[in-house]
């Protein structure tokens, strides 16, 4: 599920030297350009990893829609999204620590990092089976409890999957990481549609989400000729403890909102509303997914641009230009054939997802501008900065949903979500104090963007005003 994919920058170039990521000319000859060629190889395969992901995403969309409904969809929901919260922040920035590491991880290392991560995943299974009469009493209903707890069996899955997966992509060798995120992708929506089609309701997305996680643990360890075994070094666990604190107060912090739409929404709409709004977030971040092949590939660059700062400013520059200008045709684009989409392909009955849609994707879209932002100041080890901003993000859209969509119905989560965007000043801040950023060429992209994304909810609000005022 696209709500799955993590988006953990991870820093390094591994084998990359500064001359690969920049050269300085003599006079008379040009500057090459500040992103290496082995930072765009690795971004290619990443960007093409993420758009045939984004074709299995829909697919699997389809399949929810179509067979199971919005009521099995969004106690699917509701499970997953405090699962997947678990599920992040049991690596707790230790993966992000291999990469990032100035030396290569040795098999001690690798052993270390993982007996800490499945001691954090046990322990975050035990608390979160404990907490689940509270769930209960929250939500008024207990269908979502057997697919919660099963999912819960995922997490130390997926934490253990980082380790391998840090030292392809240590070695730069996005090719494989590429090719096991999406067969991984295809396995799970295979085994989705299967059950789905066997009327198994709720247990399809379930069946297919443990197919998917199974996969990519064992096919990454075998690509990165891992083999895991327990041992403790307090030495290295310490450092990367220390490292990680402020990597996952940071990036965890932001994953809090996931927890939103399940709680939120679930206890004001119920699960058709969590259903609705989490369809307008899957579309609108399957489109936008492009955007964490750049986050992944942002550290990965500027950690050897960060000796020059001018080197590292226009790096910057350069990459929030490309991801704005990529990412706002495809959000617009769906504005415009959504409506379509919905009658004849998804259903009808899907439809309040579309009064949701353009809120949640003019979030992504301020949102692509921070977010590689947000990497540079983990590049300058200011991540405390981005924690403040992402609580704040979170506190607001929290806020907000409480108090808007009572009032409002679901496009009340919509109207958070632009609230929320609001926490985003604290990061450009924190930048701006280290390199000064020009958004010359961004503003006119995004004035455009912006209103066409609102262009479908503001023609429907005048001809309905029309049709009062005539008739």
């Amino acid at each position: 599920m696209s709500s799955q994919a993590d988006a953990t920058v991870l820093p390094a170039l591994g084998l990359a030297t500064a001359a690969d990521c920049y050269c300085s000319s003599p006079a008379g000859f040009e500057e090459q350009p500040a992103l290496s060629s082995a930072t765009v190889r690795g971004g290619i395969y990443l960007a093409g990893r993420y758009g045939l992901g984004v074709l299995v995403s829909v697919g699997n969309m389809l399949v929810m829609t179509w067979w199971i409904g919005p009521h099995a969809y969004g106690v699917f929901v509701t499970a997953i999204g405090l699962i997947t919260f678990l599920a992040t922040l049991a690596r707790g920035g230790i993966d992000t620590f291999l990469v990032r590491s100035e030396v290569a991880p040795d098999g001690r290392t690798c052993d270390t990092a993982s007996t800490i991560i499945l001691g954090i995943s046990l322990g975050l299974m035990l608390i979160a089976a404990a907490l689940t009469p509270l769930l209960v009493r929250w939500y008024g209903s207990r269908e979502f409890v057997w697919p919660y707890l099963i999912l819960l069996l995922t997490v130390p899955v997926s934490g253990l999957t980082g380790i391998p997966m840090a030292k392809l992509e240590r070695d730069l060798d996005f090719r494989r990481v590429a090719g096991i995120e999406l067969g991984g992708q295809s396995l799970g929506l295979a085994v989705a549609v299967l059950s789905a089609w066997s009327r198994a309701g709720v247990w399809a997305p379930v069946a297919g989400l443990i197919a998917w996680q199974t996969f990519t643990l064992f096919a990454a360890g075998a690509a990165a000729a891992l083999g895991l075994r327990p041992r403790f070094d307090h030495t290295q666990a310490r450092r990367m403890l220390v490292f990680g604190l402020g990597m996952t107060a940071s990036m965890r912090a932001w994953q809090l909102r996931t927890l939103v739409n399940p709680l939120l929404v679930g206890r004001f709409a119920g699960v058709e509303g969590v259903a609705f709004v989490a369809l307008a977030i899957r579309i609108a971040e399957a489109l936008g997914t492009f955007r964490l092949a750049a986050g992944r590939m942002a550290i990965a660059a500027l950690a050897r641009l960060q000796d020059s700062r001018e080197r590292f400013r226009r790096a910057l520059e350069q990459a929030l230009y490309y991801q704005v200008i990529s990412l706002g045709p495809l959000l617009c684009g769906f504005v415009l054939v959504g409506p379509f989409v919905v009658r004849h392909i998804i259903g009808v009955r899907w439809a309040s997802s579309l009064t949701v849609y353009p809120f949640v994707a003019a979030g992504v879209l301020v949102n692509s501008v921070y977010n590689l932002q947000a990497s540079a100041l983990f590049v300058v080890e200011r991540q405390w900065i981005v924690m403040r901003s992402y609580v704040a993000h979170v506190v607001l859209l929290g806020a907000g949903t409480r108090l808007f969509l009572p009032r409002a119905g679901i496009s009340g989560y919509g109207w958070a979500e632009l609230l929320a965007c609001a926490a985003y000043l604290l990061i450009h801040r924190g930048v701006a104090e280290t390199v000064a950023l020009s958004y010359r060429k961004l503003v006119p992209w995004v004035a455009v963007f912006v209103p066409i994304l609102f262009l479908s909810p503001i023609a429907h609000f005048f001809s309905h005003l029309l049709a009062r005022f005539l008739f």
